[in-house]
């Protein structure tokens, strides 16, 4: 079961709530770390990053901080 909700999120576009801790990850390489989601935008998600201010990224350039 695991396999197929694996595979069923490669698919998906993921959903990010307000307040999640996020990473920046482009084609594989990581870009930015410990960025906040501050809203949704319609090209993205606008996130606060601890260094270099805010910015719009598109959210499957985005994975969670897992906790």
């Amino acid at each position: 079961m695991s396999i197929l909700l694996f595979l069923k999120s490669l698919f998906s576009t993921p959903q990010f709530g307000p307040g999640e801790r996020v990473n920046h990850v482009r084609r594989g390489i990581i870009e930015r770390t410990d960025g906040y989601i501050v809203a949704p935008m319609s090209g993205g998600m606008l996130v606060e990053w601890p260094r270099g201010g805010s910015s719009i990224i598109p959210a499957a350039e985005l994975t969670v901080i897992l906790q």
